[in-house]
């Protein structure tokens, strides 16, 4: 495939800003604007281009002005349906039931990097051929008002399908499998005013707003997929949660609980072991190191244990091998990953869409890119908001607390939903 040309003209000067000041002033043409706790805030505006498959990248740069440290040429989604076709030993990709791409990468106009660390907002202006016509997203205006809808699944539901995964188990089918339920709701009003709200009341390190015509992604997620950088990938699984305390005390018991819990543990080994394995697909050996197991990390919900894992990149890989080595990832899957989402396909009765699947951006030489795995994480289409919540399934899992754990998780989009 021929590339194609991009002339990118970068500008950058020093400034005070903060994530209100970026929602302030959202444009009218389709966006991706990254907002997490981190060193960058991302907006990139209205896409010249989009490319809908993780192969080759159709795109060579020719950069002037002073430039950013790192350089996030596309920024894209993959649904976690689009896992199905990478590997024939699953089941077929499912027929899309909305208008949500199950994969696409966009090139942008203008793009904006804000580096909170130095106090420079970075500004880059992109011209190419043939470019796509400028198209409005259809976020909406005014108050944002929900009114829930309906469930994927019940208390009872959802605690008979965790008995299920208890008998594969027992069966020896699978070790881990993490089950999922959705919530539908209806809304009216602005998106991003949602979106607002969440980053208010649940900061997380990927917070995202995707505007597209037709559809929208509003996340708020502490999981990291992967990041590349310097010929390195680090992957951060989550895997054991409790909630917060209603007081410092019965919070500490609470993290206290959570980091000696031989189950919350013993599910995060397994998923580790599972990365070890999908990293040693893509990365020179013995390099494949785990650096953390475990921290605990806390967010304004629940805490978490979290484990990270990373290893040196083979030369010359691209996005699509990483994809076919590491997606879906295991933390939201299960192991084996091919039986455990297997399960899933038999006991979820909705797709999962853009929630667990990966949002991020990537270098076009990919020689630097980041990618979240969308959990605490919403999507509209035509009137309707959903999103999934869910955990992993062990032996010794309590169905009645698997399911309550689903309910703190949402806790923060159903607070600013209602």
């Amino acid at each position: 495939m021929r590339s194609r040309a991009v002339s990118e003209t970068w500008r950058a000067e020093a400034r005070t800003l903060t994530v209100s000041d970026f929602f302030a002033e959202l444009p009218r043409h389709a966006f991706t604007f990254l907002h997490g706790d981190g060193r960058w805030v991302m907006l990139a505006e209205d896409p010249l281009a989009i490319q809908e498959h993780p192969g080759h990248v159709a795109f060579h740069f020719e950069r002037s002005g002073p430039m950013p440290p790192i350089l996030p040429d596309l920024f894209g989604h993959a649904t976690y349906e689009f896992g199905y076709g990478l590997d024939p030993a699953l089941p077929g990709v499912p027929p899309p039931v909305d208008g949500l791409p199950d994969f696409q990468l966009s090139l942008h106009k203008t793009l904006r990097l804000y580096d909170r660390k130095e106090g420079i907002l970075y500004s880059a202006e992109r011209c190419l051929e043939r470019e796509l016509e400028p198209r409005l997203h259809g976020l909406g205006a005014g108050h944002f008002e929900a009114r829930k809808r309906g469930d994927s699944d019940d208390a009872a539901s959802y605690q008979g399908k965790v008995q299920r995964i208890r008998e594969g188990i027992a069966q020896g089918d699978v070790y881990q499998v993490n089950l999922t339920r959705q919530e539908q709701w209806g809304y009216t009003g602005d998106l991003a005013d949602f979106a607002q709200r969440l980053q208010v009341v649940n900061p997380a390190p990927h917070s995202a707003l995707v505007a597209e015509p037709g559809w929208a992604i509003v996340s708020s997620s502490p999981e990291s997929f992967f990041r590349i950088d310097q010929g390195r990938i680090r992957t951060r699984p989550i895997k054991g949660t409790a909630p917060r305390g209603l007081d410092s005390l019965a919070d500490l018991h609470l993290r206290e609980g959570l980091w000696s819990s031989p189950k919350n543990r013993s599910e995060l080994a397994m998923i580790v072991d599972l990365l070890r394995n999908d990293l040693t697909r893509i990365c020179r050996i013995p390099s494949v190191t785990v650096e953390a197991f475990p921290t605990l990390e806390s967010y304004a919900n629940v805490h978490h244990l979290v484990a990270e894992v990373s290893g040196d990149l083979l030369p010359d890989l691209s996005l699509e091998a990483v994809f076919q080595a590491m997606f879906p990832g295991g933390s939201i899957t299960g192991c084996p990953k091919l039986a455990a989402m297997g399960l899933i396909r038999e006991l979820e009765p909705c797709p999962r869409r853009i929630y667990t699947g990966a949002l991020g951006w990537c270098r076009a030489d990919f020689q630097q890119a980041e990618f979240s795995i969308p959990i605490r994480t919403a999507w509209a289409t035509g009137g309707e908001l959903h999103f999934g919540v869910g955990g992993g399934v062990v032996w010794d899992s309590d169905p009645r607390e698997e399911y309550e754990e689903t309910v703190h998780k949402g806790r923060s989009l159903v607070q600013c939903l209602s």
